[in-house]
């Protein structure tokens, strides 16, 4: 698993209050590691699942992009806009995901 996934779900296992309730399954692609991790966001909590055929939303970002954006280095807007990080699917996740990314840096 992606150690920077596992320090994520760690943060939010510690302090669930930044999902503030939301509710959905966002696929992550580490193109520099060509690995796949669906983490369910479940009111205050997440975790890792298996299997997932339609995300809310697929993220395709590199390992440290994404380690950036877990610990407040890069802000999410920024790495959508300049390519770092990319999206398909329901882009209302993103804004979600962005405000849960700020919430735990």
């Amino acid at each position: 698993m992606v150690v920077a996934v596992d320090r994520f779900l760690t943060k939010i296992s510690n302090d669930g209050e930044g999902l503030r309730g939301y509710n959905s399954i966002i696929q992550f692609y580490f193109k520099d590691i060509d690995e796949t991790v669906n983490v369910s966001f479940e009111g205050t909590s997440a975790s890792l699942i298996e299997g997932v055929e339609h995300p809310a939303c697929k993220i395709v970002v590199s390992t440290q992009n994404f380690e950036k954006l877990t610990n407040g280095q890069l802000n999410p807007q920024t790495a959508f806009l300049m390519g770092k990080l990319k999206a398909k699917g329901d882009m209302s996740h993103l804004l979600k995901l962005s405000q849960i990314l700020s919430y735990y840096a």
